[in-house]
């Protein structure tokens, strides 16, 4: 086996000391050999030393390179002449490991810049802060939402909710903007990051805007239509009854037959302008909701005393309700009469959604979600909803029933935005449909 010099040297100098400590045992009894012990004792003495010092020379020059490494200081090669005698093959390998270094430190390098040009020139905001609301750091756009922290900006921030999103009105460069800040958190060595993207929606909120002012403009025409184009052509039947010709009748023309059919035309204008009205009457409801009262609410007792209220039906197609509140104890703060109603127009759908089901079942479920939301579900297993149809079914006045107002759900959606929550459905045809208030 080849020994490197690093274990020679020390082998060898292990071997003088402990020679050196014989002869001192040799000429310790004999008292004409005062000087040659003391001699032997300074040889020992002196390759101790050596010893010691080789050695924390050697562990010094190795510990230096690895601080250098430790520091990600790649710029000191490894060229101890020492080391690279006594380790031989020992620089060449820890050169290699310097220039991995060196290869690692310069693609990391790279990446931070490139991350850094990509935040500073993404078209969103971002600003991090750590517990004290220092700011840790902010990109380009964000100054330029932001421009400087106001008490606005600095409520937001520090109100936010995690995954939750808030929306400011601001002008910028003399354009309105609507701003939309949502959060989330993280750790970074410890540290508690909070995390904010400040992005501009008003594109979206107009394009939405505009949709469902489209949609709620063509059933609105359609409705208003479907009364006045029959009111019309009645009045002007009765106008055309009492003046045939360019002379209006007399009361002496006007016979039994004649104002029988004007009564009747009268009559089914009237009930054309109540349903006018009624409609009317209707759009001022989800227009001009009341603000909520709010109270708290045992959901439990809640839920079972909206059941009897559909007795008659549910003994009519047979429909079995159930009932699932976890915890039992769970509870709201909400408007009860609002969220009452809520509950009643999509039981009704549901209710309405069973044809020939003979196991037409419904479920009732109150749950709090991983993000401490509480959740009220209404499930049923009746014939669905068309996917086509899925972003209609919450416009005003739509309706696929045939004596249906159409204002229930939108009504429904109303209720949950007063309550800051919202109303989401999933629907399989002939399978499942989900209605889900979130609170």
């Amino acid at each position: 086996m080849k020994f490197n010099r690093f274990y020679i040297n020390i082998f060898l100098r292990v071997i003088l000391i402990v020679l050196f400590c014989i002869f001192f045992v040799f000429f310790l009894n004999r008292e004409d050999s005062i000087l040659t012990m003391i001699f032997v004792a300074f040889l020992i003495l002196m390759q101790t030393i050596y010893l010691i010092k080789y050695v924390n020379r050697t562990n010094k020059d190795l510990a230096e390179f690895l601080i250098h490494l430790q520091q990600e200081d790649t710029s000191a090669a490894f060229s101890k002449e020492n080391i690279t005698n006594t380790f031989k093959g020992l620089g060449g390998s820890f050169d290699k490991i310097n220039a991995g270094f060196k290869k690692i430190k310069s693609e990391k390098t790279q990446k931070e810049h490139y991350l850094n040009y990509v935040i500073d020139n993404v078209k969103v905001g971002l600003v991090a802060f750590d517990n004290e609301w220092n700011i840790e750091f902010i990109n380009n756009q964000a100054k330029i939402y932001l421009n400087n922290l106001e008490e606005e900006f600095l409520e937001v921030f520090s109100k936010a909710p995690d995954s939750e999103s808030k929306i400011i009105k601001r002008i910028v460069k003399d354009e309105l903007l609507y701003l939309a800040f949502s959060s989330s958190e993280f750790k970074i060595d410890g540290k508690q990051i909070k995390l904010f993207t400040i992005h501009d929606v008003k594109n979206e909120i107009e394009s939405t805007e505009v949709k469902s002012w489209q949609k709620l403009t063509s059933v609105l025409t359609h409705e208003m239509m479907n009364s006045i184009t029959p009111i019309t052509s009645l009045a002007h039947a009765i106008k055309r009854y009492l003046k045939p010709g360019k002379v209006l009748l007399s009361q002496v023309e006007v016979n039994d037959e004649l104002i029988s059919d004007i009564f009747e035309n009268a009559d089914i204008i009237q009930n054309r302008s109540k349903g006018l009205l009624e409609f009317i009457n209707n759009y001022r409801t989800i227009s001009k909701l009341p603000k909520p009262k709010f109270e708290k609410i045992d959901l439990t007792v809640f839920i079972q005393s909206i059941i009897p209220l559909f007795n008659k039906e549910i003994n009519e197609k047979e429909v079995e309700i159930l009932i699932d509140v976890n915890p039992g104890n769970l509870s709201i703060i909400a408007d009860k009469g609002m969220i009452e109603q809520v509950i009643i127009n999509l039981l009704k759908n549901s209710i309405e959604s069973f044809s020939n089901n003979t196991q037409a079942k419904i479920k009732i479920k109150a749950r709090v979600n991983k993000n401490d939301k509480i959740i009220i579900s209404v499930i049923d297993n009746g014939k669905g909803i068309e996917p086509a149809i899925m972003d209609d079914i919450f416009v005003p006045f739509y309706t696929t029933k045939n004596n249906g107002s159409g204002i229930g759900l939108s009504l429904s959606r109303q209720i949950m935005r007063l309550h800051h929550g919202t109303i989401t459905v999933n629907s399989i045809l002939d399978k499942e449909t989900i209605f889900s208030l979130v609170f």
